[in-house]
């Protein structure tokens, strides 16, 4: 009888990779948000599978840590597989891995694994605010300095613009206008005193000098809505008042002494034309 003679094989698994980029816009907000918020990437393919990654801004189970989980999108499917969430430095374009699966491990539906695998306590958060890796909150400091001008927190100037009254900060204002700080070189008042004896502002209306208040605060003029609707209504008032004075001539200064007239509002506008006929040569 012949023996049987020797066999042999080989099976080799495939092993197949993937990577996918998950950005977080806003995380300083995020931080923000309430316990359980979760972060869910666009579904990427990998290995014949569709995956997803989930991000946990406070944490799953614990607000000291944010948590990272690769979750299995594909239904009624079984795998095993390693993963390996990593951090991208933004200024370097390099990953650093922080919890890597070090074998591999069974996702899928059931008992055989779950959907979800990764790292509860990926990182500290407070260690990852102070990292470079999520994005500086956007610059703000117009806002910061509207806020001071409206709050008038320790303020240290009044002024006074036909009987109203505005606060403001000496060190400022003296720092974005030299006729200012010419005018506030003097002494400072004490914190026990407030803001001191009011500077009296003529030539101006409350509205003009609350706009260059916004100014001199933000570099930027303020928006319509940002003077309330009182303020909105009067603001356009004074330009259209402005523009027809620009435009008066012996055609226009008739139609605009009508609408001076009619509207009690428009006293400047009729001055403007009666110091214009004069020199036009339509006074008599």
């Amino acid at each position: 009888m012949a023996s049987s003679p020797n066999t042999k094989s080989t099976s080799t698994p495939e092993t197949v990779r993937g990577e996918h980029q998950f950005d977080v816009a806003g995380y300083s907000r995020k931080q923000g948000a309430g316990a359980g918020t979760v972060l869910t990437s666009a579904t990427f393919a990998a290995g014949g599978f569709d995956w997803a990654i989930r991000y946990y801004p406070n944490g799953k189970g614990n607000d000291e840590f944010v948590s990272t989980f690769v979750r299995l999108v594909t239904p009624n499917a079984t795998t095993r597989a390693l993963f390996d969430p990593r951090l991208v430095d933004r200024a370097t374009g390099l990953p650093r891995s922080v919890r890597r699966s070090t074998a591999p491990v069974a996702f899928g539906a059931g008992r055989a694994g779950k959907r979800e695998r990764g790292a509860r306590t990926f990182m500290a958060r407070a260690e990852l605010a102070a990292s470079l890796y999520p994005p500086p909150p956007p610059p703000d400091m117009g806002g910061h300095l509207v806020a001071l001008l409206r709050t008038r927190v320790g303020a240290d100037v009044a002024f006074t613009v036909q009987g109203e009254a505005f606060r403001a900060h000496r060190a400022l204002l003296a720092a974005r206008s030299p006729v200012l700080n010419a005018e506030l070189s003097g002494p400072p008042a004490k914190e026990e005193e407030g803001a001191g004896e009011a500077v009296a502002v003529d030539g101006v209306t409350p509205l003009v000098f609350r706009t260059l208040l916004h100014f001199i605060y933000t570099d930027a003029l303020p928006g319509l809505g940002d003077l309330g609707l009182w303020s909105t209504e009067n603001w356009l008032k004074q330009i259209c008042r402005a523009i027809l004075q620009e435009e008066l001539d012996a055609e226009t200064v008739a139609a605009a002494l009508d609408s001076a007239g009619q509207n009690r509002h428009c006293q400047d506008l009729g001055d403007g034309c009666v110091q214009f006929m004069p020199s036009s040569g339509l006074e008599g």
